[in-house]
């Protein structure tokens, strides 16, 4: 909700990672004024705050007395003001906004922004002992999400908004998009804020964009807001202030004839006025909700700090957006308020939305009569023409729907001349002038929600197991009933004593904790959802007994521990931080059910139980498990009902003469046999065309073979592209110089697991190849990352060390890297550091290619030749070629690379005689060819 100058630096976003604060950022900002003794200076009394009860604040007092002096409302009562109840936290602003929506965060330190996903601010916010960096967010602006249903303005904001009375009301009906992307944007998206601050965060002086009022309620926390009145000398000092720079070593409110503070406990609210400079000190972690409104009882003060933003160069990201097109929309409300009739090229069906009926509109016109303007407003009309007339014509940014922009602007000059005399006392009628009269046949305006913790179902303060029904598939629920026991036989019918379920299951009316949403994502109130309940992802914790899905669960840097005795069961990521349990003694839950199945499960578990070795692929082992469940069915099994499509035939040469022989005219170029071997020589990109081609090419084009490397080199990266792509499941996948983003990779990384080769050439670390830092990277065996910008030491650490992410079920915490065979680095920012991680972290490493790295020197190369490093024995190939610092004295340090058979050292320092007595000093039979060394070629050469 400010102006203030963001900075486009990324920053990382967990609390472990302590990296918020750079050291240019610091020189760049400092401030240097002490803001604990602004706080207790005698300096900023109470000034200029008027204090009101909450039904006092109403629109009658906006037209009698203008908004133009800060409000403060100790208690909302009376405000029709709706907020959730003080229980609210950031937790449940992450369900409700979504854990991937990314936040725009200012560093207190330097006032520059970074950005962060809700689900990583959540986890800093949250933690216990995080780190002391200030971190402020001030922009989160939550329209069209979840959270939208449970907040709404105070009436009187609600009654002069031009958001909702001026700007028409189907342009904002159309808005589905939840992020503030200017392009997808409909209508100008500020009336809702979340605003969520650590203790400590300051946010300097600053005027809120466009000139907009604001409505602030503290929901937790406590806020000390710095106030100064935007007259004249006040808003040309600050655009001095603004200008030179110098904002860290000046406090604004020292430079002012008077500045006053108030402090805002939770459950009070603050109305701040059109142009006023002030400045937040948060004491204590808050939680705040509030909201930015144009109006009409400060049009002019609006105007000029629209002004002002244009002399201060602020960025249009950062203004109010749709300003100009807002003024002719408010215009345009006007004329239809005071004459009767609209400029508004629409049809019929959007004017009756808008302005109601036919008919509706008729007697509106005849009714209207003389209504009095009051001073501002009639003032305000004459700014807003004399704004837009002072605008350049490629500025004047008349809205499309307006086909009439000087039919409009006389209709202006004839309400100002024939209200030049209305009476003020005539104008205070306590009715908005400005509101949509088609708003009361919208059926879909409803109500906002009102947040409720404990809502049906939902197990937040649940002291007891959720409730478990029977599974149905286990073989105590498919046991016969006896007939003759109590239950059997007893009035109403009771379950039957041999019916006893081993496998217990959530029951589907099981809500998450967190979220509310059932074990199947869904609304419990949702009927039409298909909820089998082996696809239940509930799971409940044997400890605490919280039921929460695993992606709802906080990140404690533990995973919790599924247990394979009941289903939906776990020990929870928190109760194995704090209270883990013991090996000694099983959960209570397990020893229950160990009870209950007897000696039945452990047989059942050995009679499907498949041992296979390291080297068997999952594909042999399914199989086998496959056979041996078919082997215990009892069951017939049954044939399909339906045609299916049998695996693809392999054809053999042979097959093809058979047919020949039988077919003399048949056409060999149309044979699988003869056009498979073509196709691949084709790149993926001619093999896709080549599909196009005829049904019998397009069958040919599917053959899997084809589609083992798939070569995206140079491609415009699309969602279609990369569907597409996971649909082959490639073993090598090119994506040299793409447009691939971050987003787009940590799609696809999860869903190719059988990718052994990936080549990132030529794309940016931050932006895109520091997705692979991730649980989810397929385990590489080849990786190429050759001309990536911004890869350097710590960049490459980040890549090579255990992953922040994690996912249930995941034992091996260490890189998805760790087994790479082949790394290339060429021209790359990496030093002599980076080939220490290498060295520690790529055990199997056989082929290194860091040419082109300037950074390099001999330590580098100590580091791969350090004794009893995995590297010394398994590296065979090295290209060292245009690394311009190494010399013969790192070339001895390759001798105890005892099986290194390839170096490269095209354009180095390193000498002949030195490499040939690395040549002379090796078991293998090599050759030095030039700068490169390699092993003798076998065999006589043909003449």
């Amino acid at each position: 909700m400010s102006s203030k100058k963001k900075s486009n630096s990324s920053r990382s976003a967990k609390s472990k990672a302590k990296v918020y604060v750079s050291d240019d950022e610091d020189e760049a900002f400092a401030q240097n004024f002490d803001i604990s003794e602004k706080l207790m200076s005698k300096d900023f009394p109470k000034y200029f705050v008027k204090e009101m009860k909450g039904d006092e604040v109403t629109l009658e007092h906006f037209q009698k007395q203008g908004f133009s002096t800060p409000l403060f409302i100790p208690d909302k009562a009376g405000l029709h003001l709706t907020v959730p109840d003080p229980t609210f936290t950031v937790s449940d602003v992450r369900n409700m906004v979504g854990s991937k929506r990314i936040l725009e965060v200012m560093n207190c330190a330097t006032q520059l922004n970074s950005e962060m996903t809700m689900k990583d601010w959540e986890e800093f916010f949250m933690h216990p002992n995080r780190d002391e960096t200030k971190l402020n967010v001030i922009s989160l602006e939550f329209s069209q999400t979840r959270l939208e249903n449970y907040i709404s303005a105070p009436r009187v904001v609600r009654q002069i908004d031009w958001v909702d009375n001026v700007w028409p009301r189907h342009l904002k009906a159309d808005q589905d998009d939840g992020t503030n992307n200017m392009n997808r944007m409909k209508y100008p998206k500020v009336q809702k804020y979340c605003l969520m601050s650590v203790a400590g965060c300051y946010t300097d002086f600053h005027i809120d964009f466009g000139g907009t009022s604001v409505w602030y309620h503290i929901l937790r926390g406590q806020k000390v807001f710095w106030l100064i009145p935007p007259t004249d000398a006040n808003l040309k000092l600050y655009e001095e202030w603004t200008l030179s720079g110098k904002q860290g070593d000046v406090f604004f409110g020292d430079t002012v004839e008077k500045c006053g503070r108030i402090v805002v406990d939770a459950g009070n609210t603050l109305f701040i006025p059109s142009g006023w400079i002030h400045a937040v000190y948060t004491p204590e972690d808050s939680l705040v909700f509030g909201g930015n409104f144009l109006h009409s009882f400060a049009i002019e003060k609006q105007l000029r700090i629209a002004q002002i933003e244009e002399l201060t160069k602020v960025p249009s990201k950062y203004r109010f957006p749709f300003f100009t097109e807002l003024q002719w929309y408010a215009l345009d409300k006007y004329v239809y308020a005071l004459l009767g009739r609209t400029h508004l090229s629409v049809e019929e069906a959007t004017l009756i939305q808008l302005y109601g009926e036919k008919w509706e509109r008729d007697e509106f016109k005849t009714t209207i009569g003389h209504p009095h303007l009051t001073p501002q407003e009639l003032y305000g009309l004459k700014a807003i023409v004399m704004f837009i007339h002072a605008l350049p014509v490629t500025r004047k940014s008349v809205p499309r729907l307006i086909k009439d922009p000087v039919g409009l602007i006389r209709d202006i000059r004839t309400i100002v001349e024939s209200h030049k005399n209305d009476s003020g006392e005539k104008a205070v009628t306590g009715k908005p002038l400005l509101y949509w009269p088609g708003l009361k046949n919208d059926k879909k305006w409803t109500k906002v929600k009102q947040f409720k913790r404990e809502s049906q179902n939902m197990t937040t303060d649940s002291k007891g197991p959720a409730i478990r029904v029977a599974c149905k598939a286990c073989e105590g629920c498919l046991v016969e009933v006896c007939g003759v026991c109590t239950g059997c036989v007893s009035l109403p019918r009771r379950r039957c004593v041999n019916k006893r379920c081993s496998q217990p299951v959530l029951d589907t009316s099981t809500t998450c904790s967190s979220c509310g949403l059932d074990g199947w994502y869904a609304s419990p109130s949702m009927s039409l959802v298909d909820r089998p309940i082996e696809t239940c992802v509930l799971m409940e914790c044997s400890v605490c007994m919280r039921v929460v899905h695993p992606t709802c669960e906080t990140d404690y840097g533990v995973e919790g521990t599924i247990s394979t005795l009941q289903p939906n069961t776990w020990h929870c990521p928190s109760c194995m931080k704090f209270s883990p349990p013991e090996d000694s003694e099983p959960p209570a839950k397990s020893v229950k059910l160990e009870a209950d199945i007897g000696g039945a499960a452990a047989k059942q578990e050995q009679e499907f139980l498949v041992r296979g070795t390291s080297d068997q692929s999952k594909l042999e082992l399914r199989v086998q498990m496959a056979e041996k469940i078919m082997a215990a069915s009892k069951k017939q099994l049954k044939q399909p009902s339906y045609v299916f499509r049998p695996p693809p035939r392999i054809v053999k040469a042979e097959d093809v003469y058979e047919k020949l022989k039988k077919q003399p005219d048949l056409d060999l170029k149309l044979e699988e046999v003869v056009l498979l071997p073509i196709f691949k020589y084709l790149s993926t990109v001619d093999i896709a065309t080549c599909g196009c081609v005829c049904k019998v090419w397009n069958t040919i084009s599917l053959d899997p073979s084809l589609w083992n490397v798939v070569d995206l080199t140079s491609q415009k990266i699309s969602s279609h592209l990369l569907s597409t792509t996971v649909q082959k499941q490639p073993v090598g996948l090119l994506l040299d110089w793409t447009n691939m983003g971050k987003q787009q990779l940590n799609w696809l990384l999860p869903r190719i697991p059988q990718t052994k080769d990936l080549s990132l050439v030529g794309l940016e670390y931050n932006m895109t190849v520091s997705a692979l830092n991730t649980c989810n990277c397929p385990m590489l065996q080849e990786l190429n990352l050759s001309f990536v910008a911004n890869l350097n030491d710590a960049a490459l650490h980040k890549l090579l060390t255990t992953p922040r992410d994690s996912r249930p079920g995941l034992l091996d915490k260490k890189s998805r890297l760790k087994n790479l065979k082949k790394l290339s680095l060429k021209n790359t920012e990496v030093s002599d550091i980076s080939l220490r991680y290498i060295t520690q972290y790529l055990p199997q490493l056989t082929y290194l290619a860091v040419s082109g790295c300037w950074k390099l020197s001999d330590a580098g190369l100590a580091q791969l030749g350090m004794a009893e490093s995995p590297t010394c024995e398994n590296l065979t190939c090295l290209d060292l070629s245009y690394c311009r610092s190494v010399t013969d004295s790192g070339l001895s340090h390759l001798h105890r690379c005892v099986n290194l058979t390839r170096l490269d050292s095209s354009h180095t320092q390193m000498t002949s005689e030195g490499l040939g007595t690395f040549v002379s000093s090796s078991k293998h039979k090599l050759k030095l060819y030039g700068s490169v060394v390699d092993r003798k070629q076998s065999g006589k050469r043909k003449k």
